[in-house]
């Protein structure tokens, strides 16, 4: 069973998984008003996804990580020749979001094994909260995870 990291703020623990942040604000491969949850393969990818996002600041917030066994049969998998072929745009183009809007709405699989734009060769994970099989799932632990202060610092 492979294992998914996600970091958030530790305020956000109890809600990590509902989705909601993206069905507010849309992602990658997700439309506003669709909830999706983005997952990373390594702690340093879902840390590399927050330093591309959240201002310098934020990094000195209390932040954690949740680890998710996800069942190989709940992910689906696509080859790079079968996504849009601009998804790698900044910002997110249209094409990448109705591509994974439509494969959300649906309800193909849990979970969709996608690049990470950040580093292509490694991969980011797409967990569809609405799906029935996401109630099997059990996120380990909250654990703390921090930023190296350098990294928080003014260039």
């Amino acid at each position: 069973m492979p294992l998914f990291y996600r970091i958030v703020q530790e305020s956000w623990a109890d809600s990590a998984f509902d989705g909601e942040g993206a069905r507010l604000y849309g992602g990658r491969w997700n439309s506003p008003g669709v909830p999706a949850v983005y997952l990373a393969e390594s702690r340093a990818l879902a840390a590399l996804e927050i330093l591309v996002h959240a201002p310098r600041e934020a990094l000195r917030l209390n932040w954690i990580v949740i680890e998710l066994d996800v069942p190989d049969s709940l992910i689906d998998k696509v080859p790079s020749s079968k996504l849009p072929e601009n998804w790698r745009l900044q910002p997110s183009s249209q094409q990448a979001q109705v591509f994974g809007t439509r494969w959300l709405r649906d309800f193909r699989n849990l979970a969709l094994l996608l690049p990470s734009v950040v580093i292509p060769e490694e991969k980011s994970l797409l967990l569809n909260p609405k799906d029935p099989a996401m109630r099997d799932l059990k996120p380990g632990k909250p654990k703390p995870f921090s930023f190296d202060p350098r990294l928080a610092a003014s260039p």
